[in-house]
């Protein structure tokens, strides 16, 4: 009777810690989507900078400490196409919608090259947010295959970690600002740190506000970043503790579905550009943006469920991947 007790305790334990890690990645998907908002990142764009330099790196660092390198070779192939595979399909679809439309819709991306430079932005140089599909497939195929064929634990990261620092000198687009929170991400998987109890701090935001007042220089491979990353997972996690089950819940489900947002959002974001004249009477832009933003998770909550529908999430990623509420 005490045994199971002690296992619904612990089921209950990992369904709210799963619930946590959704909810944050809820917060940085939609905080990644409304600072790609010209209404947004036009208005404020010191916020932007602030959010895209600290906030940003949290989803790298949170897929890092997600991957499971323990994998058999067909569990780990099986899930990395599920990352390069949307990655070429979506970038391909980007850069050619930009290529033929981007002037008419006033997009900031352009893209006007040929064949070999089209074949040379989707293997070192991805624009948009599809970079970090990019990134996240380098970085976990490398930590994989030094961590089963090389070396384990830490110093298998350490190895991987001068990989991917070489790989991010001749690869443009493999940033070794973004690379350094994933390399973050695996150390705290490798030292069994449960993120959402650790981080969590009830002057978590203090200490952000801190840091923003005081640092001089918010760049990613800054520790003063670095410190706004943790800081911003530290009070994300304490809010779940202080906000309504409902909006959890809410925050949650868009996190389990953030991937459908990665792969979706930019063809959407460019097109909100043409909304903007509609919101001209806001001086402050919250109101459209909030507006954008919203229209565009929906469409892009409406754009996965088609997919699993037509079998066309099954083929480019490999499984459905829309999450119900």
């Amino acid at each position: 009777m005490i045994l199971e007790k002690e296992i619904v305790q612990e089921k209950k334990g990992n369904v709210k810690r799963i619930q946590e890690i959704d909810m944050a990645k809820g917060i940085l998907i939609l905080v990644m989507v409304t600072f790609h908002l010209g209404l947004f990142n036009t208005k404020y764009p010191h916020a932007c900078q602030i959010l895209y330099a600290a906030i940003l790196p949290g989803f790298t660092l949170i897929s890092g400490y997600l991957f499971s390198v323990g994998k058999e070779p067909k569990k780990f192939l099986k899930s990395i196409r599920g990352i390069v595979v949307p990655y070429i399909v979506f970038e391909l679809v980007y850069l050619l919608g930009i290529g033929m439309l981007g002037k008419y819709i006033g997009a900031t991306n352009t893209f006007d090259g040929g064949v070999l430079a089209l074949l040379s932005k989707i293997a070192f140089s991805p624009i948009g947010t599809y970079w970090y599909l990019h990134t996240m497939a380098i970085c976990l195929t490398v930590y994989y295959l030094v961590n089963r064929y090389i070396m384990k634990g830490l110093s298998g990261i350490l190895i991987s970690s001068f990989i991917l620092y070489a790989l991010s000198i001749g690869i443009t687009g493999l940033r070794w600002g973004d690379v350094i929170y994933v390399i973050i991400g695996f150390l705290f998987r490798n030292a069994n740190v449960v993120i959402n109890e650790k981080l969590k701090s009830p002057i978590s935001i203090l200490c952000f506000a801190l840091i923003v007042i005081f640092s001089d220089n918010i760049s990613r491979v800054s520790i003063s970043c670095i410190g706004l990353c943790l800081a911003f997972f530290g009070f994300v996690f304490d809010l779940k503790d202080r906000i309504p089950e409902r909006i959890i819940n809410f925050i949650s489900y868009i996190g389990r579905n953030s991937l459908a947002l990665v792969l979706f959002s930019p063809l959407f974001t460019v097109t909100t550009k043409i909304l903007a004249p509609l919101f001209a009477f806001d001086d402050s832009g919250v109101l459209g943006t909030i507006s954008c933003l919203s229209l565009i998770a929906a469409l892009c909550l409406f754009c996965a469920m088609l997919f699993d529908r037509l079998s066309l999430s099954r083929i480019i990623v490999g499984k459905n991947i829309y999450s119900k509420l």
